[in-house]
């Protein structure tokens, strides 16, 4: 069994061990989330390209009012959609512009998703070589 008291700087070693620990589970959580949303941006999109190819004027859909629950309504305009663009703000555009908002969104999403998957590789890297460095101390003592 080690003694931490007589090895301050093992101690040292282990918090610095969790602490980049925490910090990859922080990243790996924000990756997560961006890749979730990331799949409801395609979804987004997918569903913007079949509006502009063959969804017509007074055709019948299903519009999710929340839950597990949709509700019947008939398109009216399928030239103008309305996007929402940040918590409480709705613009109204068109098609092929919103299009472009979702591809230029999936554009963000990638690039941070990179990112992340970049620093994510570098803690593990860090933390393999942490703990390799670790487990050589504790088997010396």
């Amino acid at each position: 069994m080690i003694n931490m008291e007589n090895n301050p700087n093992l101690e040292q070693q282990l918090s610095q061990f969790r602490y980049i620990k925490e910090q990859r589970e922080m990243f790996q959580n924000q990756f997560d989330f961006l890749n979730a949303s990331l799949g409801t941006l395609y979804t987004t999109k997918l569903t913007l390209d079949n509006l502009k190819d063959g969804v017509n004027e007074n055709d019948e859909i299903l519009v999710p009012i929340g839950g597990l629950v949709s509700i019947k309504a008939t398109i009216k305009d399928t030239k103008k959609v309305l996007v929402h663009v940040k918590n409480d703000i709705i613009i109204e555009k068109t098609v092929e512009e919103a299009i472009e908002y979702v591809l230029k969104l999936v554009e963000q999403h990638n690039t941070q998703l990179n990112f992340l998957r970049e620093r994510i590789y570098s803690l593990d890297l860090n933390l393999q070589s942490m703990n390799q460095v670790l487990q050589n101390r504790m088997t010396q003592q």
